[in-house]
């Protein structure tokens, strides 16, 4: 959401898309606006001081990206910004003090636990503290000042947490979720962490297939608990 307005940017349409619309509440209605200059699925997006980042992902040849691209709602036109230093799909990305944060991922063939940030002042990335848990297709969401990795796939579903202090630097665990989940949906809302999942591990305790749910899980970091 950027400028009280729903982007839905990119994505896989019978390849990887790099058309970009905008939805308007007041006129229920989508409209196109400037496409990114590549193809992206699997990638990050996020808004910092009013313009549209679209971190890493996948193009049409299953190459890894490491670029990135940021759209100003005012000219309707994206440009190219400074790469990341790791190339990553599946990733989570989040604002936090002013900066962009690019959390984990997949990098041909290893899942990442690296995490870099990036500062529009000087318009470069820095490696931070990374995940203790190598993970992608996880949830990144910011509540109370600080930053939460929450589930994905890293060699298995994940229900565990962690939290970044940008303060001191580092990642500590927190409460898992009761569910191991991945490729979820997160948000916050009255100083509590919503993650909404849209796959699971099987119902067997030894089936690893996948699955859809419509299970929604609530964190509250007073109390540590899911």
């Amino acid at each position: 959401v950027l400028d009280g307005k729903l982007y839905a940017v990119g994505g896989s349409g019978g390849g990887a898309l790099s058309s970009v619309e905008r939805y308007d509440p007041a006129l229920n209605a989508w409209e196109a606006v400037a496409p990114m200059a590549g193809r992206r699925i699997a990638f990050g997006v996020a808004v910092l001081e009013g313009k549209l980042y679209a971190v890493g992902g996948l193009n049409d040849d299953d190459g890894i990206l490491s670029s990135v691209e940021r759209y100003d709602p005012a000219a309707n036109a994206w440009e190219a910004v400074a790469p990341m230093a790791t190339a990553r799909y599946a990733l989570g990305v989040a604002v936090l003090d002013g900066k962009l944060y690019a959390v984990g991922g997949f990098n041909h063939g290893q899942i990442s636990s690296s995490v870099e940030r990036y500062d529009p002042a000087t318009n470069a990335w820095e490696e931070v503290a990374p995940v203790a848990v190598a993970r992608y297709f996880h949830a990144v969401a910011v509540l109370d000042g600080k930053l939460y990795a929450v589930g994905g796939y890293g060699g298995g579903r994940l229900s565990s947490v962690e939290r970044y202090d940008p303060a001191t630097n580092v990642w500590e665990a927190v409460a898992p979720m009761t569910v191991a989940r991945y490729a979820p949906g997160a948000a916050v809302q009255c100083g509590t962490l919503y993650r909404v999942c849209f796959r699971r591990r099987g119902r067997g305790r030894d089936d690893d297939t996948d699955g859809p749910m419509n299970t929604v899980e609530r964190y509250h970091p007073a109390a540590n608990a899911w």
